[in-house]
């Protein structure tokens, strides 16, 4: 798959990596990105409400006739989906240096860089796991592989953050429901790692099967 995007192998790569390909492909700033879309679903007439709870889609209050489920790692309960399982990720913000490119190392440890506008993001790990908390140890272990990967000195931490990736061992689900009372449920969620990646494809998906 990487060879049709235009990857280009080993002869091509920083000196600091043994193997591997190197490609050019779109890469957004995250923060950025989710103020833009906020800022368009609310122009669109959208509205946010926070502190609102539901223990099943039937929950959803009756004046609501089509239900787009992307509640991520909390479809479990909600549907409910046992399929899918939290995969925690811890991450470093540290303060943004010279980096021209982004990586990504597979081997164990996992390892990745993104530089962005204001900082450069170190990964990470990948657990099954519920804890949320910040882990001390993990953190140092990031920094200190991300910096020997690289070559660099250690730079300023900013900020830690960990979240819970949404995998679901059968797939990505994008499928539409009928709940017992004739509403309408599309469901979107799943994709581990890959929301982002996937998440103008499966949008279009979910928007089809609304309109089916």
């Amino acid at each position: 798959w990487a060879s049709e995007l235009g990857a280009r192998l080993r002869g091509e790569l920083p000196a600091m990596f043994g193997a591997g390909f190197s490609m050019s492909v779109p890469m957004i700033d995250t923060g950025i990105y989710l103020n833009y879309l906020r800022g368009r679903f609310l122009a669109a007439g959208g509205e946010i409400r926070a502190g609102i709870h539901f223990d099943q889609c039937s929950d959803v209050p009756p004046e609501f006739s089509l239900i787009i489920n992307c509640a991520g790692i909390g479809a479990r309960d909600l549907v409910p989906d046992p399929a899918l399982e939290p995969h925690r990720g811890q991450i470093a913000l540290v303060e943004k240096f010279d980096l021209a490119y982004a990586i990504v190392c597979d081997d164990s440890p996992l390892c990745y860089a993104f530089p962005r506008s204001q900082d450069v993001v170190f990964g990470g790990t990948n657990d099954i796991s519920e804890e949320r908390a910040v882990n001390l140890r993990e953190t140092e272990e990031i920094v200190a592989e991300c910096c020997r990967v690289l070559g660099v000195a250690s730079p300023r931490l900013l900020e830690v953050r960990v979240g819970l990736r949404p995998f679901r061992r059968s797939g990505v689900r994008v499928e539409r429901e009928l709940l017992p009372d004739g509403r309408v449920v599309i469901h979107n969620y799943g994709h581990g790692g890959s929301g982002f990646t996937l998440s103008w494809g499966c949008a279009e998906e979910a928007v089809q099967l609304a309109e089916s």
